[in-house]
């Protein structure tokens, strides 16, 4: 019988990978929905934003929730075909986004994490690669945030803090399934 070691890693599989990562990014998506607010309220009590600050895009999740990243995306793509969105249309399309992005980066990962050490670091890494290539860069550059340098200080409190509690969550929870899952 072969020795082994609570940190063996299992036989990779992608089917296993994508199953435990779908269940984190799911998990991780819920967490994360749940922490930006706590962490924004502590953000602007650490670093209370001027009023210009709060108002430019993707600032204020919980003031300007239809300036947010997604909702503008979903406002872009319908103005392609002539198509208004109400505030609630909005909000809604950016629900159906967040979801859709957070459990796709949690299949991802959970596949990447079977075949490289993504894993390394309980999914804090990858989290600030996630949110990097999105809120870093992505975002601004397609004119769907503001510049990372026009953002109130509070936003990297609850931006890149959610980021990092969804990233430790989808390991979390990827590892746990995984485990189960052999």
């Amino acid at each position: 019988m072969p020795f082994s070691t609570p940190f063996a890693r299992p036989q990779p599989s992608i089917w296993k990978g994508a199953v435990a990562g779908l269940a984190g990014g799911l998990v991780g998506t819920f967490v994360k929905s749940q922490a930006e607010p706590l962490l924004q309220d502590l953000g602007e009590r650490l670093f209370p934003p001027t009023h210009r600050e709060k108002e430019q895009p993707g600032a204020d999740v919980q003031g300007h929730p239809d300036r947010m990243p997604p909702s503008k995306l979903a406002q872009e793509v319908t103005d392609e075909v002539g198509v208004t969105l109400s505030r609630d249309e909005k909000l809604e399309a950016q629900e159906a986004i967040h979801w859709a992005f957070g459990t796709s980066a949690g299949v991802a990962y959970g596949v990447a994490a079977e075949f490289t050490d993504a894993e390394i670091g309980f999914g804090i890494p990858a989290s600030v690669a996630l949110f990097a290539g999105t809120h870093g860069t992505t975002l601004p550059a397609l004119g769907l945030q503001a510049d990372v340098g026009e953002l109130p200080k509070a936003w990297w409190v609850w931006e890149l803090g959610s980021h990092l509690v969804y990233g430790l969550t989808v390991d979390l929870v990827r590892r746990g399934v995984r485990e189960l899952l052999d």
